[in-house]
């Protein structure tokens, strides 16, 4: 990938856009918007006290100059962005952050199994809980080219051939937290609602792209879509 992804025109106006929520919203809607559109912005999940602790708690990290990427991120994320993984080993806010009502209230509807498996003449029951596969920060830095257009669930090499859609088959659930106030200009998350119920053939194009464009203390729900904080079925 050594050619630069197509930009978009600075006056570029989306002819959609990302539903937003308050946090206060009851689960059963938030989840009726995710399954139609593939994500929601939920407001006012994080205080700003608790973004301030995370800026400080990753702080010695942000100094640190971006190593080689390998597998995933490699030619996805441009070099100006600084990644810091590992996040909630870092960041004591976060992990409490990850644990909010809200965000356990998704989790368990969109990812957990549960359910019985015959073993000769018993039915055996079995419950599996999600695990937290990522956790990082983006740092988008000066001069950085935007991502090109993916599905986060690739790193589970998901096919989304054979069946159709199903929130609760999802592979992931990810969540991006926004730390300073995020535009188009500045690199605001690209999202293409209802793309997650697309087979493997249907390409993404730019004039389909809305910008999760937020203040600070939002939140952006999409599941098999973006990433910051992602859970995925054990």
């Amino acid at each position: 990938m050594d050619q630069l992804p197509e930009s978009l025109p600075p006056n570029y106006k989306s002819s959609t856009h990302i539903v937003e929520l308050p946090v206060s919203t009851s689960i059963e809607v938030i989840l009726s918007i995710i399954d139609r559109d593939g994500g929601v912005i939920l407001n006012d999940l994080v205080s700003s006290e608790d973004l301030k602790c995370v800026e400080k708690e990753i702080e010695q990290y942000t100094k640190e100059d971006r190593e080689e990427d390998d597998g995933f991120f490699k030619g996805l994320v441009p070099r100006e962005t600084l990644l810091i993984g590992g996040l909630v080993g870092k960041s004591d806010t976060l992990a409490k952050i990850c644990e909010h009502p809200v965000l356990e209230d998704l989790r368990r509807e969109i990812l957990t199994d549960h359910g019985t498996r015959r073993v000769e003449n018993f039915d055996l029951p079995y419950h599996i809980d999600p695990l937290l596969s990522v956790s990082l920060s983006f740092r988008i830095g000066y001069g950085a080219t935007r991502q090109r257009l993916h599905r986060d669930d690739g790193t589970h090499l998901i096919e989304h051939e054979s069946r159709p859609y199903e929130l609760k088959k999802s592979a992931q659930f990810g969540c991006l937290i926004a730390g300073v106030e995020t535009t188009q200009a500045n690199g605001a998350t690209m999202f293409i609602p209802g793309s997650h119920r697309w087979d493997d053939k249907r390409q993404p194009r730019l004039d389909e792209v809305a910008f999760a464009g937020v203040f600070p203390l939002c939140k952006s729900v999409i599941p098999p879509r973006l990433n910051a904080v992602i859970p995925h079925r054990n």
